[in-house]
């Protein structure tokens, strides 16, 4: 709870190409096939009655803190 709205935490995790190209096409970092694991953690909290204004009638979350770790796979 932050206040009196709950707080949910979610995490999740994804593998991703990482991949960074210059204008030119040339790859500057990582590689085609350099794979990352990347981690992601949110925190998502309730809003208010007041805050979703008259038409507000199902709950609505509000994204308070996004984190992202990232490492890179052994595949």
């Amino acid at each position: 709870m932050m206040g009196s709205s709950p707080v949910i935490i979610v995490m999740f995790q994804t593998q991703q190409i990482y991949c960074v190209r210059d204008r030119n096409g040339a790859i500057t970092e990582g590689g085609k096939d350099t794979i990352h694991t990347v981690f992601y953690f949110w925190a998502l909290q309730q809003m208010d009655q007041e805050d979703r204004g008259e038409d507000g009638i199902y709950l609505m979350w509000r994204l308070r803190e996004m984190q992202q770790q990232g490492i890179q796979a052994l595949i």
